[in-house]
């Protein structure tokens, strides 16, 4: 009986397996998909399902809540932002994106299907991150750093590099405009705001006149023609100062030089001498000022004074104001108690005028006296104190402009914007580091707030606080030789 009921059982699946083959693999087959099925809604069920943020001071952190078998690929995007593509879906509730309202990281869009996704970190500063996973339960976190500084260089041509600097430190922010320019390819020239005339203008006018690479704006400046410090253009005094002040120039070798700089004038007669108050400045009561045709067409003075017009040591013309200035002629204009002394001399006599600088001034070809010094060395020197430089430059965080040298030999422009959202301004010592830690051994001050300014191939780069160009007296022109 046992027999018999095993033999048939064994009959009866072989009919079944003889008669049913291929209903037998369909029944497989329908098996392995129902289980491979059963896999895939296990892995579809999977997905990002947790964002979180938080910020602090110095950055914001976004976490992600990851699967065990969760992959995911993190890269920088062209504009900043920071890309996270994820092997899963990120949870529906998070479509609209993630509204994190700061300003470094102000929202995180959301891409996402039913079997991959990721998310976009916008970043408005191109700050710095980092990211890393914390286990227990697993979790990937981005960490955009609130602080950062970074410099963007640019080959614009042969001897000429542009420099874009951005940082944000403590929560300050700063840009600047930086230009490395090789002497071997470019001369360095002042330019008047009239040209070959002392007058007003934009950096960008003096730039376009001069057909210039570079130009940053330089001197201090006074009402109407008032130009402090010492200026020569093209072997030519232009400007002088009564104080000793740090100035940039080329040398009669050529070279680019940085130190201090101090004029002395005086006036040889007959009569006796006389020591210059000035060049190209306003005459006062008692006073001995030169002036040549770099002030303009004439003198503008009145008729309180005795001028003599001088060329080649000797008297042309003699006038009480507003002399006619021609080229190669110099205006001796006295007042007071000159006035008295030179009085009798005649057309025809002779009058001798000697200017002298300091060395290794006297034989420059072009210099530009504005100040205070700020690296020399490669250390930190500010002379503001010595050069009697007023707290309207010294007091406060403001935007920048200076000229320095590198160890290379090659001259840097540099203006720092200030007193705007993108760009706080420095005080001097914070400006002589920040152009150390840009490489340049020797550097001097130049005119900055409002006036601060610098173009490069007729176009402005940086920001003016005033939102518009103000007229300054003088540029540094770097002009292609």
């Amino acid at each position: 009986m046992k027999i018999r009921t095993l033999t048939s059982v064994l009959l009866i699946t072989l009919v079944i397996t003889q008669f049913y083959p291929v209903q037998t693999q369909a029944a497989v087959t329908l098996a392995k998909s129902e289980k491979q099925a059963e896999m895939v809604n296990t892995v579809l069920n999977n997905e990002i399902s947790s964002i979180r943020y938080s910020k602090t001071d110095d950055k914001v952190r976004v976490v992600f809540d990851l699967n065990e078998t969760t992959q995911y690929e993190i890269k920088p995007l062209d504009n900043g932002y920071i890309m996270v593509d994820f092997s899963e879906p990120i949870n529906k509730r998070y479509v609209n994106g993630i509204n994190i309202n700061d300003s470094s990281v102000p929202f995180v869009e959301i891409y996402s299907d039913r079997k991959m996704s990721c998310a976009v970190i916008q970043v408005t500063d191109g700050s710095a991150y980092e990211s890393g996973e914390l286990s227990g339960p697993r979790r990937l976190y981005v960490d955009i750093s609130k602080d950062y500084e970074y410099s963007i260089t640019k080959n614009l041509e042969l001897g000429l590099t542009q420099i874009s600097y951005y940082s944000r430190k403590n929560g300050e922010r700063q840009s600047a405009q930086l230009v490395e320019v090789d002497p071997k390819y470019f001369k360095f020239a002042p330019v008047l705001g009239g040209g070959d005339k002392m007058a007003k203008n934009t950096v960008k006018a003096m730039s376009d006149y001069a057909g210039a690479s570079v130009a940053e704006n330089a001197s201090y400046f006074g009402d109407g023609k008032e130009l402090y410090g010492v200026t020569k253009i093209a072997g030519d005094m232009v400007s002088s100062m009564y104080l000793t002040r740090t100035a940039f120039g080329v040398l009669a070798d050529g070279s680019p030089y940085i130190g201090p700089v101090s004029y002395h004038g005086v006036v040889h007669s007959d009569k006796g001498d006389l020591f210059v108050s000035g060049l190209n400045g306003t005459r006062g009561t008692n006073s001995v000022m030169l002036y040549n045709h770099y002030y303009g067409t004439s003198t503008g003075t009145n008729n309180n004074g005795t001028e003599y017009v001088v060329k080649n040591d000797k008297i042309v013309a003699i006038n009480k104001g507003n002399s006619p200035l021609r080229k190669d002629e110099t205006v001796v204009s006295v007042t007071g108690e000159a006035q008295k002394i030179l009085n009798g001399l005649k057309v025809g006599d002779t009058l001798q005028i000697e200017q002298t600088l300091n060395e290794p001034w006297n034989d420059a070809t072009d210099i530009l006296g504005v100040g205070p010094l700020l690296v020399k060395d490669g250390q930190v020197d500010i002379t503001s104190a010595q050069e009697q430089i007023g707290v309207d430059v010294t007091g406060a965080k403001a935007p920048r402009t200076a000229v320095g040298i590198l160890k290379n030999g090659n001259v840097m422009f540099a203006v720092l914007d200030g007193r705007q959202a993108h760009s706080k301004g420095m005080m001097l010592d914070e400006f002589a580091r920040f152009l150390i830690g840009m490489e340049v051994v020797d550097a001097v001050n130049f005119d900055g707030g409002g006036s601060s300014e610098l173009v490069i191939n007729g176009k402005i780069v940086n920001s003016p606080s005033d939102g518009r160009q103000r007229p300054v007296a003088t540029a540094l022109t770097a002009i292609r030789r």
